[in-house]
């Protein structure tokens, strides 16, 4: 009887820490960082809203590891001719093409009105933005040269497009565009008397009562 019930509660003990194992998630995480061959960066979620679209968007993904790194294998391989014509870069300004594994970037999901879904990648070179800075928000700048780009990856048509370099002179974040607050109504004084509609009925707190 004994080894019964030693049995009986060993059973139910495993069940329940077996149970305790397998809790749902309550919440998706925003952001997810990623590595890769010659790359460090930021995969946002599809609900992150961002100040930007593409051309013919008409929604968001969440790319996955593994389409993050199909993206890189086509930006690296044909970043070289789109790039070459070095617009803002030389000099004092780094080529981007020869210093890809120097950028962390940010990764952002969209897809157009042919389904295709298109990687948009943020590259940045600046010492003075945090990881923590970087998988908050996007970060937009102006100026910095080189140091500051983003570009395009079709997933479904392997084509990348859309270079953008930074102009030169000092760096400069650029802010969100301040969304407008929903409007809100504001309810009546409650001590403001009314006016007598032409109806002649008379609309307030003490309403004649006529017998």
């Amino acid at each position: 009887m004994k080894k019964l019930i030693l049995g009986l509660f060993i059973t139910l003990f495993g069940t329940a820490m077996s149970a305790q194992e397998y809790i749902e998630p309550v919440e998706k995480w925003k952001v997810s960082e990623v590595w890769g061959n010659n790359y460090h960066g930021w995969s946002f979620h599809q609900d992150v809203e961002v100040d930007f679209t593409v051309e013919g968007q008409d929604g968001r993904f969440t790319p996955t590891d593994a389409e993050i790194a199909e993206a890189e294998a086509l930006l690296q391989k044909r970043i070289a001719y789109v790039n070459r014509e070095h617009y803002n870069q030389g000099g004092m300004c780094p080529i981007i093409d020869e210093h890809m594994r120097l950028y962390r970037r940010q990764y952002v999901g969209f897809t157009n009105d042919r389904g295709d879904h298109i990687v948009w990648i943020n590259g940045l070179w600046d010492d003075n933005l945090s990881d923590e800075k970087l998988a908050s928000d996007v970060i937009l700048t102006r100026g910095g040269c080189g140091h500051f780009w983003h570009i395009k990856c079709n997933l479904t048509t392997r084509k990348v497009y859309g270079l953008e370099v930074n102009e030169d002179g000092d760096i400069q974040l650029i802010p969100r565009v301040k969304k407008p607050a929903p409007r809100i109504s504001k309810s009546k004084a409650r001590d403001k008397k009314q006016k007598v509609r032409k109806t002649g009925i008379i609309h307030s707190p003490e309403e004649k009562v006529f017998n």
